[in-house]
This record gives structure tokens, C-alpha cells and sequence, in this order.
């Protein structure tokens, strides 16, 4: 019978996960972005691209920075593999 493991989450993961609010994912150009904000000063934006699967996560801490890079990442083709 084999013996299962119980790993236990961080102490920090677990107080990022409770402090975090995040809001449903849009579409926007052949990506999929989802938004959370946690600790009230950080911006977390996940891209997913529809068509190849790439993920794209970056975190910001002001709200311009963030917009400016969701349009830079959503003005380029989601068909193809980007290193941003």
C-alpha cells in the first residue's frame, strides 16, 4: 500500500491566497486575462493565449505599468509563442 505525502502550503502563499481578490477573465484579441489584486498595492495579470495555450503572468505595483502592458501584449498575434 503505497504511504501518500501531505504537502502543506507556506504560511505566504496561504496569506497572498486569502488577501487576494480577483474578478472573471475577459478576452480580448485571442487572449484570455484574468486580474487579481492582492495586499491592495499588487497587480497580478494573467494572459492565456487562445490558440497556442502560452501563459503570461506578471505582477505590477502601479496601475499604468499594468494597462501598458496588457495593450503591448494584446497588440501582438496570439497564434504565435512570444518571450515578452
Amino acid at each position: 500500500m503505497k504511504k501518500l505525502t501531505v504537502t502543506v502550503p507556506s504560511k505566504k502563499f496561504l496569506d497572498t491566497a486569502f488577501s487576494a481578490q480577483s474578478w472573471a477573465a475577459v478576452e480580448r484579441n485571442g487572449w484570455i486575462i484574468k486580474f487579481s489584486i492582492f495586499n491592495d498595492e499588487h497587480i497580478l495579470i494573467c494572459f492565456v493565449s487562445d490558440y497556442t495555450g502560452q501563459a503570461i503572468i506578471r505582477e505590477f505595483s502601479s496601475e499604468d505599468e499594468a494597462v501598458n502592458y496588457i495593450n503591448f501584449v494584446t497588440a501582438h498575434d496570439p497564434n504565435e509563442y512570444h518571450q515578452f
